[in-house]
């Protein structure tokens, strides 16, 4: 008999249960947690919904608060888990304290009671029956048989509604998909942008109990309005507790469909939607990952919802919900600052008065943290985008432009109308897939006939924009709802064809299902690892299967003290690795490290050019470019003579704007101005941005030095240079002639560059041998001064020397 068919020893189970009960703790503790603060949330504003509107814009509305608060205890370094647990259980309690048992969903200021059916659909709801007219909602004022007394009575309904059985089929789909989720959820994580900087920053802010302000990357820029809430779950569970509260987001999206489709009589059309969106396979994927994408998506629709339900009840406290959620889809991501406008727009659109700066206002708590926070750590509110209108020495202008451009570029995609096919079929070329059912999104043109069915399809097309500017599929998700929707108004009066479209899209999508058609390569989700998710495979053999940077986890904590810097081509795994890395296009210092290991390869200083002039006692020398090209101007070193000889000047240090007396700048990007003066031929100043004729360079000294010529070393470019000098209080341009010479590569270039890394704190390197300078350092190694310590997955691990 094998070991595997052995049974598992008792003991065994009581171990799973301990690694998986703290996930499960982590997760349900941060929904409550917010489902209570959103309940104290709506109380204090007065906004009693139905009973199943109240839970779900409890958990929404709380999650906006419950983040903020994570937000004001990271600014003081007070998130530690006493802190959290106390709080939270004093939250909830206070919540469970204000709940009356005798409240009726009937006394609602504006919710329709349940109880109660509004109209012929909201009774055969479950059967997909068809679709009257919505109902006005109830009055501010008055008794609620007062206000059932002023509705039209609805139709007799139908005694035996057509197809019983296709709402409980239905609800069987959705649970049969909430399991694969939950189970994917479960798991640990291993998405790529989860693993990554999303849990990466949470983990770092949980172990240091706050903001790190010395910590520099784009990704810790961004608003972080989804990773407060994963902190939370992080702090007991670990890193699936806080996919699982992602994974939260995706289930509370369907129910909310399905309320709106109850509350305003298209509860056929919202089920139909809510299947389509819930099976959708990239809102799974990114729905069970330690990602933002659902948790945006959720929020706008909640903001479209009670944008609608204002619009008939006018209660002015609504405006401000509307407003939190507006401000909260900007804190959770940069591409739903839409949400504002659109809300903004709503509501003067529908008022004309002073009211509609209430939504902006209370925009403003949610939004203003997270712009005070990048403006005073920074100086560029809107980090890490804007670097040319704020600049700033942390992140350069011309690696954001080359950054997004490759976001909004299809790589592989020759025609657009291939677009469609890999959004719905295939997924490879646009990281992901919607679905086949979406092939028909362009019949949802008919809902334009419908009231709701324009306000859908102009939120779809708002909440879309991002996804023209990132071709990525998930950058969709936001306007899938509401696609969704508009298909199931513009589809309804046909017989048959929705229960239809939905049954199939939820067949197709199934994990094995989609397997047979979609590309194999494609994001999706592929397995159901009940296993995985309950421990008895081991967590560690799991995430080496699925992430190959953790094999190196090991060898890299404990070679890397804790105050020392990895350098890496690429994003690694920093939720598991306990160590800064930098990486190259994250930041000033990534690109900096970046540029110099490619010196002694690609653009090592071989072009001279010289100016030589009557000699003079000058107090600083001053050099401009004058060309427009879409390259950056550098320069490797400048050189200062008086007679054949280098004045004197201080010993600069990686990022010595004033050294001695000497004082550099430069336009733009004057902090690092000094490393065209450091007399080092690995580092170089770039302008880090193309070429423009405002660019210059300049050196002031502490006194008047002699000076007859300057030297200026660099790579093959296109700058027009010119120099000025600056004598006896002016400005004054050289007569000289410029010489242009080729020059010898300085040698030892190659352990020249590993010693400017170590002088900046970057003492290793984690390289891929897809790196174009891999092969280079693994034949060369004892030229660039650096030791294999570790090889896993075709990732090498070095130290410098």
């Amino acid at each position: 008999m094998t070991h595997a068919s052995n049974p598992r020893p008792w003991y065994t189970r009581i171990l799973v249960l301990h690694a998986v009960l703290p996930i499960l703790f982590g997760a349900a503790f941060t929904v409550a947690v917010a489902t209570a603060m959103g309940s104290l949330l709506l109380r204090a504003l007065r906004l009693p919904f139905a009973l199943g509107e109240t839970a779900l814009m409890s958990f929404v509305s709380g999650s906006a608060c419950l983040s903020l608060a994570t937000f004001l205890l990271c600014l003081i370094h007070q998130a530690r888990w006493p802190v959290l647990l106390w709080g939270g259980l004093t939250l909830i309690l206070w919540a469970l304290r204000q709940v009356r048992p005798d409240r009726s969903p009937a006394h609602s200021r504006f919710g329709e009671p349940e109880s109660r059916p509004l109209t012929r659909d909201s009774q055969s709801s479950s059967s997909f029956s068809t679709t009257t007219q919505p109902p006005k909602t109830l009055a501010r004022t008055g008794s609620a048989s007062e206000a059932s007394a002023s509705y039209p009575q609805p139709p007799t309904p139908n005694p035996q509604p057509p197809f019983p059985w296709l709402a409980p089929l239905c609800f069987l789909l959705l649970a049969a998909f909430f399991l694969a989720y939950f189970f994917n959820a479960l798991a640990p994580e291993v998405s790529p942008d989860g693993s990554g900087y999303h849990l990466g920053n949470v983990a770092r802010l949980w172990r240091h109990h706050g903001f790190v302000w010395d910590y520099h990357s784009m990704y810790s820029y961004l608003s972080q309005g989804a990773e407060m809430l994963f902190l939370v779950a992080f702090t007991f569970g670990g890193h699936s507790a806080a996919a699982l509260v992602h994974f939260a987001f995706l289930t509370t999206l369907p129910l909310l469909m399905i309320s709106y489709g109850r509350r305003f009589g298209l509860p056929r059309a919202a089920l139909f939607a809510a299947i389509l969106a819930y099976t959708c396979p990239i809102a799974g994927l990114a729905g069970v990952s330690a990602y933002n994408d659902l948790a945006v998506a959720t929020v706008l629709f909640a903001v479209f919802y009670l944008l609608q339900v204002w619009d008939e009840s006018k209660d002015t406290n609504l405006l401000i919900l509307i407003g939190l959620l507006s401000g909260f889809s900007y804190a959770l991501k940069y591409t739903a600052c839409l949400a504002l406008p659109f809300a903004l727009t709503f509501v003067y659109a529908r008022t004309r008065d002073r009211r509609a700066l209430i939504v902006p206002l209370a925009a403003a708590v949610m939004i203003a943290p997270w712009v005070l926070r990048n403006w005073i750590w920074l100086g560029n509110p809107f980090a890490p985008f804007l670097n040319r209108w704020f600049p700033n020495p942390w992140f350069h202008p011309g690696p954001e432009h080359s950054y997004l451009a490759d976001l909004g570029r299809y790589e592989g995609i020759n025609h657009f109308w291939e677009i469609p096919l890999q959004l719905t079929l295939h997924g490879r070329l646009i990281q992901g897939m919607v679905g086949p059912v979406f092939l028909l999104a362009p019949f949802a043109l008919l809902a334009l006939r419908h009231p709701h069915g324009r306000r859908l399809l102009l939120a779809a097309l708002v909440f879309a924009v991002p996804g023209y500017f990132n071709t990525g599929a998930r950058f969709l998700i936001p306007a899938i709802p509401f696609l969704s929707l508009a298909m199931g108004i513009a589809l309804a009066n046909s017989w048959g064809v929705l229960p239809a479209l939905a049954i199939f899209e939820a067949l197709v999508c199934w994990p094995t299902v989609l397997a047979l058609y979609s590309d194999p390569i494609a994001w999706q989700i592929r397995a159901i690892p009940v296993r995985a998710a309950f421990r008895q495979d081991p967590e560690s053999e799991f995430l080496d299967r699925h992430l190959h940077d953790y094999a190196l986890k090991e060898p890299i904590e404990r070679a890397v003290a804790p105050n020392e810097k990895i350098f890496s081509f690429s994003t690694r795994a920093e939720a598991y690795i306990d160590r800064d890395i930098v990486v190259s296009y994250e930041s000033a210092l990534g690109n900096l490290a970046e540029d110099i290991l490619y010196t002694p390869l690609y653009h090592p200083p071989i072009v001279r050019r010289r100016i030589g002039f009557e000699s003079q006692n000058a107090r600083g020398v001053r050099i401009f470019q004058t060309a427009s090209a879409d390259a950056y101007w550098t320069v490797s070193e400048v050189r200062l003579l008086s007679r054949g000889t280098g004045i004197s000047r201080p010993v600069t240090g990686p990022a010595c704007v004033s050294c001695e007396g000497w004082r550099f700048t430069a336009q733009p990007n004057r902090w690092e101005a000094g490393l065209a003066f450091d007399g080092s031929p690995v580092t170089r100043w770039s302008t880090w941005q193309p070429m423009s004729p405002d660019s210059r360079l300049q050196v002031e000294f502490g006194r008047a030095e002699p000076l007859d010529e300057v030297i200026l070393e660099g790579p093959v470019d296109a700058a027009h240079v010119s120099v000025e000098v600056w004598s006896n209080g002016l400005w004054k341009p050289v007569d000289g002639p410029m010489q242009e010479t080729r020059i010898e590569p300085p040698p030892d270039l190659r352990r020249a560059a590993t010693r400017q890394l170590t002088g900046r704190g970057i003492r290793y390197l984690l390289i891929d041998n897809s790196d174009f300078i891999a092969a280079d350092l693994h034949q060369r190694a004892a030229q660039w001064g650096i030791t294999k310590l570790a090889e896993a997955h075709g990732i090498s691990f070095y130290r410098i020397d």
